[in-house]
Parts: structure tokens; sequence; C-alpha cells
């Protein structure tokens, strides 16, 4: 009984770790992107930064609330004059310059090093640069250690951000996995990380300004050879997307080849659910205790079957996925 309350504690202990880093995340997402921009419109804020609060009422509670985290780092957001659904950085921002206390810079320094090295959180160069001009005095050797392109966002990576913030499209010269390279007119709706790449979600646009119906895919930024904004052609992003949708498993990157289907303990799929970020489906082995299915779409056998390992869950088919699967274990087990 106390180690299983130990384990409990631990898990409440992580949850609510989890949610600290969400909302610093939250906060320096939000305090790059109003830097960065003049004006960002109240349904882009809700869009990209509270996708899960569907009540206006809720949306407000809890941007009221950042917006009094951000004032404390001496970010002011304000409404534009005269434009309801308008925000921006007032000039009241930085007013007076201040040197943040030894305390402060420890406290920011623990906050934000996760998201600074972060190769998921497309903000963690500038937020890099930002940490470095709070203090003359703040040591922040993270930058030191790492390469001249990591430290840096590519202009590339700017203009696609302040394309996805402004509603404009981007005309862009992008590298496809088989080398060649096109020219597209794409309208950003959103942007994410996974495997140490950064992506973007992007439908295209014709050359009359429109939307390609059923055109919207995942770009991956490091391929993007130029990127212009075009701010002639305007976008509206679409009430139902939400970014989190295009972040698929690790095993789904590309076209998809098969469908898999794996066993998973009736007591782990609450845990387990986490990982699968809501992909697949689960359903219930009749006459059979304890076990449950998922099935989901996979590309990648051999990533499948390494994903299945580190996950604890069983493949049972299809049989090139059980067999990969079976190898991988051989391997360590006489690794």
């Amino acid at each position: 009984m106390r180690r299983e309350g130990a384990r409990l504690e631990e898990k409440n202990d992580f949850a609510e770790l989890s949610r600290d880093d969400e909302k610093a995340r939250r906060i320096a997402s939000l305090a790059l992107a109003f830097m960065s921009s003049d004006t960002i419109s109240d349904e882009t804020i809700r869009r990209s930064f509270y996708p899960d609060l569907e009540k206006t009422s809720s949306y407000r509670t809890a941007f009221r609330r950042d917006r009094v985290a951000l004032a404390e780092c001496g970010i002011v957001v304000a409404r534009v004059d005269g434009a309801e659904t308008l925000w921006h950085v007032d000039s009241t921002s930085f007013v007076e310059s201040t040197e943040l206390s030894e305390e402060d810079a420890v406290a920011l320094d623990v906050a934000c090093l996760p998201l600074v090295d972060d190769p998921d959180f497309p903000y963690g160069a500038d937020l890099r640069i930002a940490l470095s001009k709070i203090d003359t005095s703040f040591d922040y050797p993270a930058s030191v250690s790492l390469p001249v392109e990591k430290r840096l966002p590519s202009r590339q990576l700017t203009t696609l951000r302040e394309c996805s913030l402004s509603g404009h499209a981007a005309r862009i010269d992008y590298r496809r996995a088989d080398g060649k390279t096109v020219q597209r007119m794409v309208a950003p709706y959103g942007l994410f990380g996974m495997r140490g790449h950064l992506y973007m979600v992007a439908a295209s646009v014709d050359e009359a300004a429109q939307v390609i119906d059923g055109s919207t895919r995942t770009y991956r930024i490091d391929r993007v050879r130029r990127a212009t904004e075009d701010p002639s052609v305007p976008f509206v992003v679409p009430e139902d997307f939400d970014v989190r949708d295009w972040r698929k498993l690790p095993f789904q990157l590309g076209a998809m080849s098969c469908e898999a289907v794996f066993t998973v303990p009736k007591q782990a799929v609450a845990e387990f659910s986490q990982a699968a970020r809501g992909k697949g489906t689960f359903e219930c082995v009749a006459d059979t205790r304890g076990i449950v299915t998922w099935r989901v779409e996979v590309s990648s056998v051999g990533d499948a079957a390494s994903w299945a390992i580190a996950e604890d869950v069983t493949p049972l088919s299809p049989p090139e996925l059980v067999s990969a699967w079976r190898s991988k274990l051989e391997e360590v087990a006489h690794g």
C-alpha cells in the first residue's frame, strides 16, 4: 500500500510539473508572438494558444491571467484602440529597464531552459535570444554549446510564423523527400515540433487566391528553401482546425502503408492513451479478460515495432510488423 501510495504521489507530482511546463510554454509563446507581430486577433490568440477552451468565458479568463503574467515580465498586452478584436504590445511596455535579482534569474533559467533546448518548441531560438538580452549578468551557457544555425531561427521559419499569425499566404520553394524542389503558395495554419524537426500544417492556395479543398498537409520547415509573405492573399483558418490533430505518432510520418493491431493490458489503457495522443481506436476483446486491442494506421513498420517495445504493447497484425517486433526483441536480448 505504501509503495502504491508513493507511485500515486509521483504521478501527481508529474502531472503538476506538466501543467507548470505547459503554462511556461504558453507564456513564452505568447510573448514571442506579440513581440514579433504588430497586432494579433482574438481568434488567432484563441486558436493558437487556447485550443482546449471551448467557452468564450474560459478563454477570456485564461488570457486575462496570462496577460498579468506577461505584464510582470514587462510586456503589457492591450486592445488596439478602436478595434475590439485586435491586441498589441502597449507602448508602456519596457518603460524602465529592470535587472533581475539572482533568485529571479535562477527561477527564469529553470522555467525556460527545457523550452530553449526543446527541438519540438518552434520558438526556442527566439526565446534564447530574448533571455540573453534580459540582463547583462544573466549567464546562458545553452546558447554557447549549440551550433550557430541552431541559435537563430531561420528566415523561413520567421516568415512562416508571421504568416500564420497575420493570416497572409506564403510563397515557398519546397524540397520534397525525393529531392525535387517545387514552388507553392500556401496558407500556414499552424506549426508544431516532433522528433527533432519542426513542421508546418498548411493548405495550398491557387492563383485566384482561393484555398484548395483537401490540400492541407504537413511540410518540414528545414525543407523550405525560401519563404515570402504575400499580404495581398489573406486566408482564414478553418474553425475546426486543431494543430494537435496533425501531430502524428513517430511511426506515422509519410504515406500510410497498413493498419496495425496491438494488445494493451486493460489496466494500462488510461496511461497508454496519453502516449497514443488520441490516435487509433480501442476495442475490448470478447470473452478475453483484461485484454484491449488498439487499431492504428502505420507508415513505417520498423518504427512501429520499436515504438511498441518502448511502450510495452504487443502487435497482433500485420505479420510483417509482428516479425519486425520479434527481431528487435531478439536484438535487445542478445545486445
